[in-house]
């Protein structure tokens, strides 16, 4: 039989609500002496089903609950301005949801157990923003991350960085299609420039470095050679390096390959 008791002490709490078989159990508020509070409703002794617990903080959750835990659907209202709306469970966020803090910065996706974790987009109040996916809580995997500054790069992420394939747009035309590690151009790449030259090679640490093939647009533009840092040391020439025996051979064959791969790639 449901009774209906008031002023209930309760370990450090006060409760005024329902309870079955002395139990807390249906509807009912717990104060606690810290100022902590709980609204909504209860079963077998513990919050189960929809309440709204406002923290000593400021903070307020409402939303869904199973055995004394946030579990469902539920929303977070942070005393110092930051929203959460969507999933949980166990007291942490869990499945779809959207959060936004006081500078303006927002992320809207999947999470697991707390963490970032799946497909969401992500806006930084400097305008930045990535589309992508998420492991960790951190970019992982396949993204796409638009600068404030014009500039788009669509390829893999690793642990916040640009780590893999993938390709980069600059706003003033120019392009990169290839290899990253730690956020720099680091193996076989082909650049565009904005005034038609290409180069397709290798690079490190964001400059040609090692064999590639040099093109400045003009008739006799195509020419082939080594770099170091980012400056050219020695043209080759091409009838040479086209021999099986010449030692620049396996690389001819690499970046002529990577040239042809890269016209499948739209920018």
């Amino acid at each position: 039989m449901i009774k209906y008791v008031e002023n209930l002490r309760i370990t450090n709490s006060t409760y005024t609500g329902e309870i079955v078989n002395g139990k807390r159990h249906g509807k009912g508020v717990q104060l606690w002496d810290d100022g902590a509070k709980y609204d909504g409703e209860w079963e077998n002794d513990k919050p189960n089903g929809y309440g709204i617990f406002y923290h000593v903080d400021g903070d307020v959750y409402k939303g869904y609950w199973k055995d004394d835990k946030a579990n469902g659907e539920g929303v977070y209202i942070s005393s110092d301005g930051g929203k959460y709306e969507g999933f949980w469970i166990n007291d942490l966020q869990h499945g779809f949801g959207s959060e936004e803090w006081k500078d303006g910065s927002s992320y809207k996706g999947n999470y697991n157990m707390g963490k970032k974790e799946g497909e969401g987009e992500y806006i930084w109040s400097n305008g930045c923003r990535y589309k992508g996916n998420w492991s960790d809580n951190k970019l992982n995997g396949y993204g796409v991350y638009y600068y404030n500054d014009g500039r788009i790069y669509e390829g893999e992420f690793v642990d916040n960085v640009k780590e893999g394939k993938g390709k980069m747009i600059w706003k003033d035309g120019r392009k990169y299609f290839g290899f990253f590690k730690k956020e720099k151009k680091n193996g076989i790449g082909i650049y565009f420039w904005s005034d038609g030259r290409v180069y397709v090679g290798f690079w490190n640490e964001n400059k040609q470095n090692g064999f590639g093939k040099y093109v400045n647009g003009k008739e006799d533009g195509v020419k082939f050679g080594i770099w170091e840092n980012g400056k050219r040391k020695e043209w080759l020439k091409e009838e040479e390096i086209k021999d099986n025996g010449n030692e620049f051979h396996q690389y001819y064959e690499s970046v002529c390959k990577f040239e042809e791969d890269a016209k499948n790639v739209k920018f």
